[in-house]
């Protein structure tokens, strides 16, 4: 059997077995417990773990600092995994992956612009940020399955094979 350019051996074009919502839950919480070292060392680093345990909120640049510093850990641990396989390193583990509508792995500039960093910035909005963040969490519940930045990406996230 041939394959398809930009597919991967075990992801049929758009015919992949979607993802179950525990699995994507599962690989959301170990890519955030990933996050929360660098985290917590950009806010040591700027003080502002001291500011947080004091129960007052960050100055601007220490808030700049640590999602730069966050954004910046996140690509340094997952981009390989994106770009080659269309995973995280919490979806390689829970062997799920992300890909366009066609079944193919969905571009890297997709994926982290659309998929990931627009959702992120809009969720700082206030608090009309804080509902389409949550507006975009409880999407997972359509028959498709396909969160609001799953649908701005154009992706969706299928089974891998172990």
């Amino acid at each position: 059997m041939s394959e398809a350019p930009g597919l991967l051996p075990d992801t049929p074009v758009a015919t992949g077995e979607l993802a179950g919502r525990l699995e994507r839950l599962g690989a959301v919480l170990i890519d955030a417990l990933l996050g929360i070292i660098p985290g917590v060392a950009a806010l040591a680093y700027s003080g502002g773990l001291e500011t947080v345990l004091k129960g007052q909120p960050l100055t601007t640049r220490q808030a700049l600092l640590l999602a730069g510093w966050s954004w910046g850990s996140f690509l340094a641990i997952n981009s390989y995994l994106l770009f080659k396989r269309g995973q995280t390193v919490g979806k390689y583990l829970l062997h799920v992956r992300i890909v366009d509508l066609q079944g193919r792995i969905a571009p890297f500039w997709r994926i982290i612009l659309l998929r990931y960093l627009l959702i992120s910035v809009v969720a700082q909005l206030g608090v009309l940020g804080q509902l389409l963040s949550t507006a975009d969490c409880l999407l997972i519940f359509q028959k498709s399955r396909r969160c609001l930045h799953d649908i701005l990406a154009g992706t969706r996230v299928i089974k891998a094979r172990p």
